[in-house]
């Protein structure tokens, strides 16, 4: 059994007493969350989880959490029970996840859904993007009315 994680439970309830009431429970074996946030439209159940690493890909953080989120998901799901998992690093960093049926969704400490966002940053590029579905524009001096034929072995009739 792991050391029961006072001061990260203490700053968690800090964030959680923010966004509603915080009623905590005592710990023991089976515990499927260490509080719960009430506010009039939400009921949140909050599990904290100790990680040493918070810079990784949600589909990790799936894989290293499974029991605790296979806990959180014996709540019911719906719109006014937010099924949480808060990640809090050794530095006392957290990262926020709201456990849907199929996913986690990334939070912010309000308990908004974080937009969504590129994992990786596309690099600029400078003039027009070509795209594979649009046909590129014909070559100076070459003003064939004509658009070409289809490829060989390509069907040429139109839908029958």
């Amino acid at each position: 059994m792991s050391r029961h994680p006072l001061r990260a439970l203490a700053e968690a309830d800090a964030i959680a007493k923010k966004r509603g009431h915080v009623q905590h429970y005592e710990r023991g074996p089976g515990m499927i969350c260490d509080f719960t946030i009430t506010i009039p439209e939400c009921h949140a159940p909050v599990k904290i989880k100790r990680m040493r690493y918070l810079r990784c890909t949600v589909q990790w953080l799936e894989r290293h959490a499974a029991e605790e989120i296979a806990g959180l998901r014996l709540f019911p799901s719906s719109q006014e029970i937010s099924r949480e998992l808060w990640f809090c690093s050794p530095e006392y960093a957290y990262r926020f996840f709201r456990v849907c049926d199929t996913t986690l969704i990334e939070l912010g400490r309000d308990g908004q859904p974080l937009p969504a966002k590129s994992p990786v940053p596309r690099p600029k590029t400078e003039g027009p993007v070509a795209r594979p579905d649009v046909p590129a524009a014909p070559e100076p001096g070459n003003t064939s009315p004509d658009p070409p034929g289809p490829a060989p072995g390509e069907d040429s009739s139109v839908g029958e």
